[in-house]
């Protein structure tokens, strides 16, 4: 028989405990699986955040978002940013015309960025569009801030600004203090190089920089005035002449230029030149180099339209001024007239006397930026109309002459620092004497014999030449 095993079986679960059990499984499945979810999405959220700061604080996040303000047209932001991180002297509307005219609608995704170089904590980039240059940008990090901030150049064109015994000035209505970047200790930069400096006023000066045209410098009262240089990229600022002064440096300034101007047409001498003239200059040396005798004969000469402006002292000891002329030159049956600009500078030496020592050309080919407008009204306002009894005018240079394709003409002449001058060419009337020997002898008797030329002295032959020049051949000797 065999022997009956029992089997005892664990009782089954109810269904609803199943159930239970089940949903507790997924439902803690669930909270993990949203666990992660949630912790990927703030992981997410924290690197986009911590990507977009980077970003926004690298320099190439600046620059891209500049040229994004700029395409946008948010001016207001621009322009803000430009006063508040820069040094900005254009107005409002002069930076967002030069934007517009830089990047027009051009969008920046077509934009590319080229390091250019680095000063200081500045940087400079090239800004390409499809492959072309339209500009260069300027990228600053100020003290304190943790993004960078962008503008683009305006022009390469630096103005120096020299102000003469502390006078302050402003630049399109905006104050330029000591804390603006500035030099002491210069004497005004026409005078640089002279060897003048114990005559000459200390100066400050002001490096100025990404104008949008030539500087509008206003005085801070109507006692002051300031003066371009056209010789160079400067400015002067300082005390307006008084009328005495005035009237004595017109006079200079009228004397000067016609004595310069009678010299180069030949109706006055080079005494009479270098008497206003500092010995030693590169000017003064050049005048005397200068062959005046290609000038032809003329009638008259004439000055008209004359106006002296701009007359400024720097210091006690020297002083500018412009003149401006129309010069009428008067030949037989022909008369030219020329208009000519220019400005003088001036010392005063030892004996108390005034001598020049530049005469600058002021024309339409001077390589500085155009006068911007409303600068008539600036130079009208410095200057001194009453003060001139007769103005008169001259023309200049600045350092050699040099004649164009007409000299007969051309008052005006155009220094070069080494002048070369070509000869006056052999008249033509020098080669008659060589063939009269030869047909002389047969137009005389037949008598004589042929070899009769080769008897007479070669000394007397010029004798014969007088009998020749009845026929109009021969010209007047020179």
């Amino acid at each position: 028989m065999g022997r009956e095993v029992e089997v005892k079986l664990k009782p089954k679960k109810a269904y609803s405990e199943q159930l239970k059990s089940g949903a507790q499984f997924y439902s803690g499945l669930l909270r993990f699986i949203a666990a992660i979810i949630l912790i990927g999405i703030i992981a997410c959220g924290y690197l986009y955040f911590w990507l977009y700061r980077y970003v926004k604080q690298s320099i190439n996040g600046a620059l891209t978002q500049y040229v994004k303000d700029v395409t946008d047209r948010n001016w207001d932001k621009v322009y803000y940013d430009d006063q508040r991180y820069f040094t900005e002297l254009n107005t409002k509307e002069s930076v967002i015309d030069f934007l517009l005219y830089v990047y027009g609608d051009k969008k920046p995704g077509g934009m590319t960025f080229s390091w250019r170089e680095t000063a200081g904590n500045t940087q400079y980039y090239d800004v390409y569009y499809r492959q072309s240059y339209i500009g260069t940008l300027e990228a600053t990090k100020p003290d304190g801030s943790k993004v960078w901030k962008v503008r683009t150049l305006i022009g390469s064109n630096n103005y120096e600004i020299d102000s003469i015994n502390g006078s302050t000035f402003r630049i399109n209505e905006i104050p330029i203090t000591p804390d603006y970047k500035h030099e002491e200790n210069h004497v005004p930069g026409a005078y640089e190089g002279y060897e003048l400096d114990e005559k000459l006023p200390q100066v400050t000066r002001y490096y100025i920089n990404n104008l949008a045209g030539t500087p509008a410098i206003q005085t801070e009262d109507s006692d002051h005035m300031s003066v371009r240089d056209w010789s160079a990229f400067r400015y002067y600022v300082g005390p307006k002449p008084t009328p005495e002064q005035y009237s004595d440096f017109a006079n200079e300034i009228s004397d000067t230029a016609m004595a310069y101007c009678e010299y180069i047409t030949e109706d006055g001498t080079l005494y009479d030149l270098t008497q206003h003239l500092l010995p030693g200059t590169v000017f003064y040396d050049a005048v005397r180099s200068f062959d005046n005798q290609w000038f032809t004969t003329h009638d008259s000469i004439e000055y008209q339209n004359i106006e002296i402006t701009d007359v400024m002292p720097l210091g006690d000891n020297a002083f500018i001024g412009s003149i401006s002329f129309d010069y009428i030159v008067t030949a037989p049956n022909v008369s030219q007239t020329y208009s000519n600009a220019y400005q003088m500078y001036f010392i005063k030496t030892d004996e108390e006397e005034w001598k020049c020592i530049n005469i600058y050309t002021i024309s339409s080919d001077t390589e500085t930026p155009e006068i911007p407008e409303g600068s008539e009204t600036a130079v009208s306002e410095n200057s001194e109309p009453e003060a001139t009894a007769e103005p008169t005018a001259a023309p200049a240079a600045t350092e050699a002459p040099a004649w164009t394709e007409e000299p007969v003409w051309t008052p005006e002449p155009v220094w070069t620092e080494e002048p070369v001058w070509t000869p006056e060419p052999t008249p033509e009337y020098t080669e008659v004497p060589a063939e009269l020997p030869v047909e002389q002898p047969v137009e005389q008797t037949e008598e004589q014999p042929v070899e009769q030329p080769a008897e007479v002295p070669a000394e007397e032959q010029p004798a014969e030449i007088p009998e020749a020049t009845e026929t109009g051949e021969t010209g007047e000797t020179g």
